[in-house]
């Protein structure tokens, strides 16, 4: 990987093919220009050389390789430094000290991964979609991927289920109106209009991860032999409130917190002695269907 400090007219550096941050914040960028204006460019730009072969050379499909005619034009395609570029141009800089390397689409792809991902600010899309980039343009697997970008397997797979997102999902969760959390949970939903009404739920009354794999499980649970399904809120909805999960105990038939449950275990052998009990508990209040114990 050869690599040479060259100074390039700013009007020969063109943005990335595949930039990271879809767009670049204009209050920040010029603050960057006046800084760069007062101090210099402290920190030089990455470039890679792009060969631009035009009709009559005798090599037009050889577009990263220099030919050696007149008629053909060299320009440079920049890495890393993508802000810092745009700001040297609004500030008036003619020519840039640039370090220039010689780099395949996947090398490129990968030192710009690694540069952005060491700010703090790139916006939540960009970066999923970065990712998913990664893996269909250069085939790259999500093991791959977190390595590279030094990010656990687990965060990956989160980024590249946020990336297959329908666009409201995304808005909401840009915003920071939908919980990353939620938003997880009820993607798996193939439902759209019932996903959607819960993600609107989430989002209005800013329920929690728990809300949200409840209601992903009592959605699977109706998806079987026998349950049904409906798409009107629960009766108890409360609109502004953090609704907890409910869970129905298999003694009195009432519904409390889940969070106060307990894991008891029976043996399947003494399942008739609890249903006895249960039967004597509630006597003569209601009579409980063994079937939904």
């Amino acid at each position: 990987m050869s690599e040479i400090i060259q100074e390039i007219f700013t009007d020969q550096i063109d943005d990335p093919a595949n930039a990271m941050r879809g767009e670049i914040d204009r209050d920040k960028l010029f603050e960057l220009a006046d800084d760069i204006k007062q101090n210099g460019l402290i920190n030089p730009i990455m470039v890679r050389p792009r060969f631009i072969h035009k009709q009559g050379c005798g090599n037009p499909n050889f577009i990263d390789e220099p030919c050696g005619f007149s008629n053909c034009e060299t320009r440079y395609e920049v890495v890393a430094g993508h802000r810092r570029l745009s700001a040297c141009k609004i500030a008036g800089i003619i020519k840039l000290n640039c370090v220039v390397r010689e780099l395949s689409d996947e090398q490129a792809f990968a030192i710009m991964t690694a540069e952005n991902l060491a700010r703090e600010d790139v916006p939540l899309l960009d970066e999923c979609r970065h990712y998913k980039t990664a893996m269909e343009r250069f085939g790259k697997s999500i093991k791959e991927i977190a390595g590279a970008a030094r990010r656990s397997v687990g965060y990956i797979e989160s980024r590249l289920a946020i990336a297959e997102m329908p666009d409201y999902m995304q808005n909401h969760l840009q915003s920071g109106d939908l919980k990353l959390g939620a938003a997880l949970a009820l993607f798996p939903i193939t439902d759209e209009s019932r996903r959607r009404l819960w993600v609107e739920m989430a989002v209005r009354d800013g329920v929690s991860v728990a809300q949200a794999e409840f209601w992903l499980h009592g959605w699977k649970v109706n998806q079987l032999p026998g349950g049904s399904d409906s798409t009107d809120p629960p009766g108890d909805f409360v609109a502004g409130e953090t609704a907890p999960v409910m869970f129905e105990c298999a003694i009195d038939g009432k519904k409390y917190d889940a969070r106060l449950f307990k894991v008891v275990m029976i043996s399947e052998i003494n399942l008739p002695i609890f249903y006895a009990f249960v039967r004597e508990y509630i006597k003569p209040v209601e009579k409980i269907d063994e079937q939904k114990l």
